[in-house]
């Protein structure tokens, strides 16, 4: 398939091209302290940090997804691949977020690699969304989308429902559906059962998430940085004052990581470009550990 012809099919499903504000941008602008890296990417892409950032050759021979790009993937990756991402950095050893090297971008360039990503456009989605994808394989029922995380999209970035489950057998069955690589820890457990239960894959695990989600009377809390071990001050900040108020209202927490909770987007979007006659395949990043 054409690059041009895939990447319209990709900004018509997730409506990139409308997204304004998406709260991504606030970690990028940290991550990416240079501007070296803009020398590389679509002008087009900065402002709204979501489609196509890297354009490659013009025809498409294969798509990777994964969850966060890096050095060691793009460096495996054939020539002429087109890479479809949630994240335009990587979560990098040392548990920290880290631009893509000027060498990594250099060799993008020069094989012709392609990179689209799509961070508030895929957490809106209707089916193709993380937090909407856990909240089914969990069962959720009476559900409904809440917390926006940028303009110009429907909908919201997280998932509230009720559950009849204990907390255990709520993390239980998160484990299960997203796999054993990946460390699901219930974080605090103050009931024992998980009542009206609030998905916000990802790095949802603060304050204003939280305040969504219990103005909606949420008694549990599934997300993906409650115990992140990322090692960046302010990205701490806010995962303690998220554990701060969460303790103080009383809320069952439960953590899949941040990568854990956003792979089984990655692993949907194979079978969307499948669907599309678009051989695909899900490369695998680094899980979290404790």
């Amino acid at each position: 398939m054409k690059r041009d012809a895939l990447v319209q099919l990709l900004d018509e499903a997730l409506n990139t091209q409308q997204v304004r504000g998406d709260d991504w941008l606030e970690i990028l602008s940290v991550v990416y302290e240079t501007p070296t890296w803009k020398t590389f990417t679509e002008k087009a892409w900065a402002p709204r940090g979501n489609g196509l950032m890297v354009r490659g050759a013009d025809e498409v021979e294969h798509v990777v997804t994964c969850v966060f790009p890096s050095d060691v993937i793009l460096k495996r990756l054939e020539p002429r691949t087109f890479v479809f991402t949630e994240h335009p950095i990587d979560d990098a050893p040392g548990d920290v977020f880290a631009p893509l090297s000027t060498k990594t971008f250099e060799r993008m360039k020069k094989d012709g690699i392609s990179i689209y990503t799509a961070h508030a456009p895929l957490d809106h989605h209707p089916e193709l969304s993380p937090s909407v994808l856990i909240a089914d394989a969990l069962g959720l029922t009476q559900k409904q989308t809440f917390l926006p995380i940028a303009q110009g999209l429907s909908g919201g970035a997280a998932v509230l429902g009720e559950s009849a489950l204990s907390v255990k057998e709520l993390a239980d069955s998160l484990q299960s559906f997203l796999g054993a690589e990946i460390p699901v820890k219930v974080v605090s457990a103050p009931h024992e059962k998980a009542g009206r239960v609030a998905v916000v894959a990802g790095g949802g695990a603060d304050v204003k998430s939280l305040e969504a989600a219990l103005a909606l009377g949420c008694t549990t809390f599934v997300t993906g940085n409650a115990a992140s071990p990322c090692g960046i001050p302010f990205v701490q900040e806010i995962r303690d004052k998220f554990r701060a108020r969460a303790t103080e209202a009383g809320v069952n927490v439960i953590d899949g990581t941040h990568y854990g909770t956003e792979k089984p987007a990655q692993l949907a979007m194979v079978k969307w470009f499948a669907a599309r006659g678009v051989t695909a395949t899900f490369e695998p990043g680094r899980p979290e550990r404790r």
